[in-house]
């Protein structure tokens, strides 16, 4: 064997090695970017509110407030209110609240409260079988009647946001605006939710009723999600409100800003 093919049969052999090693996979940048990709846990669901009037810590106050609204009803202010309310609505709407009389409408918000057109309406209600006031729902599309806190889920979703300080919940808090207000209604035959409209569905990036910089605001909702919104006045002195907004993915009613004692 000359040098020559010597030295050609050695270079083959290497190559024979080489093809028959195992090929270490090599590791991409997507590859390292995945690796560092965690992703975070998900935060747990905000529990859903319960009426104060189903809370214990409350039993004794509802007990006063109860005592208070049942004197009200029997002198007929909310029969005075819901007469005059009551004329203004539709047909239908006449008929179902013929269809029960236990109940005595005391305010009205029209707007599009759960995203399927105008036609939705909002009642502030007094109720004569458990003596409490109620906020019930008319879901136009399906032509039916719901009440917060009961068939209708409501989240605060600023329970654990420093701004938040609300006590109590809005059927409570509303009752005890109008006890408050006992004598104006006596006598003007009106509350301060009818008088200021301020019972609404509106946009509260645009009404000038609210002051999002001053309120509690929930900053995940952007303005753009602000129309359609169901706002509850909580004082008849101040320009106190909380609004809610229908989420129709999760089909509940979330409390996502809050105005106290402002001007």
């Amino acid at each position: 064997m000359n040098l020559k093919t010597f030295f050609l049969y050695i270079v083959l052999l290497l190559a024979l090695v080489s093809c028959h090693q195992t090929k270490t996979p090599k590791t991409t940048k997507n590859d390292e970017q995945k690796k560092e990709q965690v992703v975070p846990p998900a935060s747990p669901p905000l529990p859903s509110d319960t009426s104060s009037y189903d809370s214990p810590r409350f039993a004794d106050r509802i007990e006063e407030q109860t005592q208070q609204l049942i004197k009200m009803n029997d002198a007929g202010l909310f029969d005075k209110l819901h007469q005059k309310l009551t004329s203004t609505l539709s047909a239908d709407q006449k008929d179902y609240f013929l269809g029960h009389p236990n109940l005595a409408v005391l305010a009205i918000a029209k707007g599009n409260i759960f995203e399927n057109g105008s036609g939705d309406l909002g009642y502030l209600l007094y109720n004569k079988d458990n003596h409490h006031i109620e906020i019930t729902l008319f879901d136009h599309k399906r032509n039916t009647y719901n009440t917060l806190y009961k068939e209708l889920k409501v989240v605060n979703t600023l329970q654990n946001l420093d701004c938040s300080s609300s006590f109590g919940s809005l059927d409570y808090l509303v009752a005890s605006e109008l006890i408050y207000q006992e004598d104006y209604i006596r006598l003007n035959n009106s509350n301060y939710l009818i008088d200021d409209n301020s019972f609404d569905v509106t946009d509260i990036s645009t009404n000038k009723n609210f002051d999002l910089q001053q309120g509690c605001l929930n900053k995940k909702f952007s303005k753009e999600a602000m129309a359609n919104s169901l706002c509850v006045p909580t004082s008849s002195v101040y320009a106190n409100f909380q609004c809610l907004k229908y989420n129709k993915k999760k089909q509940i009613f979330e409390i996502y800003f809050s105005q106290e004692f402002a001007d």
